[in-house]
Formats: C-alpha cells, structure tokens, sequence
C-alpha cells in the first residue's frame, strides 16, 4: 500500500511537470539575424504583467521625484533619450509589436551603476552608470539595448512561469505529504536544473539581440565589447574593494545565474566576426 501511494505521488508529480513543460510559447522576435528562438515557458498573462509593471515604474519615478533626483542631470538626460530612441525605433525590426508599445526613458541621479527595462517599454538609467564607466554614446547603446532586449524577450515574464511552476511542484509535494527535506531537495534541484541555466540563458539572448539592436540603430557594434571590458574591470576592482579574493571571486562566478563578463565580451567579440558586422 505505501509503494502504491508512493508510485501514485511520483505519477502525479511527473505528470504535473510534463503537463507545464508542454505550455510553452515562442516570444515574436522572429526576424533576428542570428537565427531562431528557443521556445519559452510563458504561463503569466503578459497584460497582466505590464499592468504591474507600469504600477512599479511609477512607484520608482515617484520617489526620485520626490529626492530631486529625476531627469536632474540635463546632459545625460538628453544623451539617455536620444540613445534610446535610436534603439527604440529598430526594436519593432525585432518584435512587431514593440511598435504600439507605451515607451518611457527616465534618468534618476544616483551613483548606482546600473540601468533596466521594465515589461512593456519602461526604460531607467541610473547616471552612476555612465560616469562609473565613462560611457561614449556607443557603450551607452549597448548598454540601453541589452536592457531593452530583456523586454522584447519577455525574460521577466518567462522567470516569473518558472517561479509559478516551482510554487506549484512545492505546494503539490506538501499537500501529498511529502516532507519538507525532499521538498527542499526537489527545489534545490529545480533551481540546478532549470532556472539557473536559463537565466544564464537570458543574459546571453539579450546581449546578442542587444547588440543586433544597436547594430541595426548605427552604433558601433564593438562598443559591446568595450564596455563589457570595462564591467570586468569595475567587478574586479569592486571585489578587490571588499575584499574577494580572485578564487572566492571565480566561484562566484561559477555558482551566478549571469555568465561573467569577460566570457560576454569574448562570445559577442565572436558574434560581430561571424556575422561580419564591421562592415555595415
């Protein structure tokens, strides 16, 4: 009797898994010059999540009105929206649809080296970013264009499914019974299998369809590289900073959901020879 429940809970389970596996749906970038996309697990409404999106971009503009601290710094204010808007007129190149999206580019003055596109078009870039790495408007694009392929991929639409797939796998298992240490297992071995590689998957699509972006806008294809040498040289000082040491930093490395960045910079270096893209 107990290998039977134990047969049937393993039969339920697989066939649950098998079940989302089978949900899934290809993104509409389907014009890339890098060839086809890989199929996706898409099971959260996209309208749902740009709904949410949109209510998260202006809770963030909200409060760096509310410091001072937005679209402050004229300079890169403009330099950020006319970048963007280069990049933002060849996504529909990409993905139809980008067309009719509500697009918004906003620069916070923060010290923060970073920069994020929201589900639907909501662009930020923190100026830390740009005077960290003493950005030219090339770097910026590339940049600018990673982020924005993040959008077009719907990565954060395709995360959010896995998270609902392992909520679901671990609420199956506690409602059959099944102890919280092989619940933990099976997660631990969810993220290993699963979630880990495709993040590390987003990274990369969206470094190769960012640089077909800027490629595609009139940027200089090899400030992807560039810049992603000056990333490696901003993450080995920082470590350096606090104290991480090279091997301690290598395992980090190894253990991250993104790539490092000198492995990015050597895979789009191999992109733009392959795809001969110096010579526009």
């Amino acid at each position: 009797m107990i290998f039977m429940l134990k047969k049937y809970k393993a039969l339920l389970l697989a066939s649950f898994i098998g079940s989302a596996s089978l949900l899934t749906s290809c993104v509409q970038t389907t014009n890339s010059m890098f060839g086809e996309d890989r199929n996706q697990l898409l099971l959260v409404s996209e309208a749902e999540l740009n709904k949410e999106a949109q209510s998260s971009y202006n809770q963030v503009l909200s409060e760096a009105r509310s410091k001072g601290i937005l679209n402050t710094d004229e300079v890169n204010r403009a330099r950020v929206n006319a970048v963007s808007q280069r990049l933002i007129a060849v996504a529909p190149e990409l993905r139809a649809d980008a067309a009719s999206w509500k697009w918004e580019v906003n620069t916070i003055s923060d010290p923060t080296v970073n920069a994020w596109c929201m589900p639907g078009g909501k662009i930020v870039v923190y100026t830390g970013l740009i005077k960290t790495l003493n950005l030219n408007d090339d770097e910026l694009a590339s940049i600018v264009g990673h982020e924005i392929s993040h959008a077009l991929k719907e990565h954060s639409r395709e995360k959010m499914s896995k998270v609902m797939v392992q909520d679901t796998v671990s609420s199956i298992l506690s409602l059959l019974g099944i102890s919280k240490t092989v619940t933990d297992t099976a997660n631990l071995a969810y993220n290993a299998a699963f979630a880990m590689p495709f993040s590390r998957d987003q990274e990369s699509e969206a470094d190769k369809y960012g640089l077909e972006l800027m490629y595609k806008a009139g940027f200089d294809p090899n400030a992807c590289v560039t810049v992603m040498q000056k990333m490696d040289a901003y993450e080995k000082q920082a470590s350096a900073e606090a104290g991480v040491s090279k091997s301690e930093s290598f395992l980090n490395s190894i253990a991250s959901t993104h790539p490092s960045s000198e492995k990015r910079y050597k895979d789009l270096k191999e992109l733009i020879e392959r795809f001969n893209l110096n010579n526009k």
